[in-house]
């Protein structure tokens, strides 16, 4: 256990002395899974799926803030989506432009959130996504997750009907337009996962912040409880996947990868809980202080064996000189 908590405090040390350059990979590798799952699912413009293309534009939001990497994801989306129907890029444009303002108006500094949440529909754990914005965010969070789930959702619907759209070519662009839009506000599974990411974040949230011993580990087993349960009883409800096999190893994973982010964010010594209480003129205070389980780096010292033999060799080598 000590050899853990020294590699976390190392950790620590190396991002606090590095922050700029840590960020900026996390930003080109973030990006970077992004660009090649947008190739993936929609990547109907030839021209932005080179690996060039793909390499470069992961580069250059590296060194750009997040509201920034959004609004170029967002614009290679609509790109790509602009090749397959232009009318539906017109409908995208329109979604994303309301949820930008409501973005910025309530979470701007939830911009990671945005991206995080669809890539993880993507990588089949959603799940994480409501346990680790209740444990380090705020319930204001739950717009940015609501919006990072519509995101995911309109892409989702695009990617799976692309040859249903292309036979609409002859048709008006008003039929393609109204066959998305009510496969986008008809659809009951996206309205069902953002409530379950509402509850588990408010959940995980609340129980985070109770003075009990381990509450972050509680707030995350219980909220992953809820939370499998939740897409358990959303299966049965649309018969669809995932199944709950998938659904249970999802569940399992995220709340093992959010106890692990947690030991290295929020790590308290609850054996060593002290008690204090104290008064003014207008209160009487109850503390409770939990301490942080800290190492002390290992001191390295260097012992020379052969000590009084190298003051001697000195000694000769002066005479010597004189």
């Amino acid at each position: 256990m000590t050899h853990i908590l020294e590699f976390r405090d190392m950790l620590k040390r190396f991002y606090a002395q590095y922050e700029m350059f840590v960020l900026a990979l996390f930003k080109f590798v973030l990006v970077l899974i992004c660009m090649l799952l947008v190739k993936k699912h929609i990547g109907y413009m030839d021209k932005l799926q080179t690996t060039s293309v793909i390499l470069a534009v992961s580069f250059l939001s590296a060194f750009l803030p997040f509201g920034l990497v959004i609004l170029i994801l967002s614009i290679i989306i609509l790109a790509n989506i602009y090749a397959l129907s232009m009318p539906l890029a017109g409908v995208v444009l329109g979604i994303m432009l309301v949820m930008f303002i409501l973005y910025y108006r309530f979470t701007p500094k939830e911009a990671i959130t945005v991206v995080l949440v669809p890539m993880m529909f993507y990588l089949k754990i959603p799940y994480i996504i409501p346990i680790v914005v209740g444990l380090v965010a705020t319930p204001v969070a739950i717009v940015a997750v609501a919006f990072g789930t519509i995101t995911y959702y309109m892409i989702y619907i695009i990617s799976t009907n692309a040859a249903i759209i292309n036979n609409m070519e002859t048709d008006t662009p008003l039929k393609q337009i109204n066959y998305y839009v009510s496969m986008l506000v008809e659809n009951k599974e996206m309205y069902f996962i953002i409530s379950i990411f509402t509850v588990i974040i408010l959940i995980v949230y609340l129980i985070k912040r109770m003075s009990v011993n381990n509450a972050w580990t509680t707030a995350i087993i219980v909220g992953g409880s809820f939370e499998l349960v939740g897409f358990i009883v959303l299966g049965m409800m649309m018969n669809s996947k995932p199944s709950v096999v998938s659904v249970v190893i999802g569940t399992i994973v995220s709340i093992v990868l959010s106890i692990i982010i947690q030991f290295f964010i929020f790590s308290l010594d609850y054996s060593r809980t002290e008690h204090t209480q104290f008064e003014d003129d207008d209160y009487y205070y109850y503390v409770k202080a939990v301490p942080k389980i800290n190492v002390t780096a290992p001191q390295i010292n260097v012992k020379r064996i052969n000590a009084k033999r190298e003051k001697k060799v000195k000694e000769k080598t002066k005479e010597k000189k004189k």
